[in-house]
């Protein structure tokens, strides 16, 4: 199946919790498959737990940089900007868990949320943290993630209140792995994540039509040499090649979720000109945008005869 990651208007993933009630997803992620071959920069409010069952992934944050490999995790905290692709080699699958933490902290400004939630998620310093099997605890957290996610998958009867012990128990064990930095209590600016944000947002909103350096930066009151760094510190790349890949996501969404031409598409999504979208798209997405919605529909088609 060829995946493709759902960013909302905000460009935040957009989380689906499958449960009313229970604010838990999971899901089984080949991240060669997603368009493009990577899982593109983007955020979310959920917190999120991965655990890689084979091969290897590059997690990157905006001021960190980790590789993942066969056997090993990584908690992502909420609102953080990360990026996913795969290491050489085996293509990797990872299991993931997102999850409001309401879902732990059961009430509003209990000791839970005071004590353990709160200093957690409010620790901007803290993007992410590697979970390696050969340290103990860390080894208990993967463990518990293994369990938690066979239990959601499973669902039998009170898989929630397994899930959520698990997950209480995992949370437990990262504050003590999180402690160093969170104790640390070093006042961080938020102020690049916040300008790529808003630059980010323009380029959501204007990927259609023909932008320069001076307009991005602009949603972000920079200046074209400070919007070149930032995106360069922030997500290590150009401010050009962010539009570009932006463009050929959205290009994809329209030819897997609508019947438009090609053409159409192109001029839809910025490329002025049929040519040099399908130049872009090939290098971007490894097939022609024609290749890409055939294979697309037969992998659809593919799973509802299955």
């Amino acid at each position: 199946m060829i995946y493709g990651l759902r960013l909302n208007e905000n460009l935040e993933e957009d989380v689906t919790h499958p449960v009313e009630g229970f604010p838990h997803m999971f899901d089984c992620d080949e991240v060669a498959r997603q368009p493009g071959g990577y899982v593109p920069w983007h955020w979310h409010a959920d917190v999120e737990f991965m655990w890689v069952m084979q091969g290897g992934i590059r997690l990157d944050t905006s001021n960190h940089s980790f590789a993942l490999h066969t056997g090993e995790g990584a908690f992502i905290n909420s609102n953080m900007l990360h990026y996913k692709e795969p290491l050489p080699g085996v293509s990797p699958m990872s299991l993931n868990q997102l999850f409001d933490v309401q879902l732990l902290a059961g009430g509003y400004k209990n000791v839970f949320e005071q004590k353990y939630i709160t200093p957690v998620i409010e620790c901007r310093e803290l993007e992410a943290l590697v979970f390696r099997p050969a340290e103990a605890r860390q080894r208990k957290i993967i463990e518990l993630l293994r369990h938690s996610y066979d239990a959601a998958e499973q669902r039998e009867y009170g898989y929630e209140f397994t899930v959520r012990n698990d997950l209480s128990s995992m949370w437990c064990l990262l504050c003590r792995e999180a402690a160093p930095v969170v104790q640390a209590k070093r006042v961080v600016s938020s102020q690049g994540e916040e300008r790529i944000k808003k630059m980010m947002l323009y380029i959501r909103d204007h990927y259609s039509e023909k932008i320069s350096l001076e307009e991005i930066a602009a949603a972000a009151n920079i200046s074209g040499r400070e919007c070149l760094r930032c995106f360069q510190d922030m997500l290590n790349t150009t401010p050009f090649t962010y539009l570009m890949d932006y463009r050929v996501r959205r290009a994809a969404s329209l030819l897997r979720d609508t019947e438009r031409t090609i053409t159409d598409i192109a001029f839809a999504c910025g490329f002025f000109g049929t040519s040099y979208f399908g130049k872009i798209f090939k290098k971007s997405m490894q097939c022609t945008p024609g290749q890409y919605r055939k294979l697309y529909r037969e992998a659809e088609n593919g799973l509802k005869e299955g």
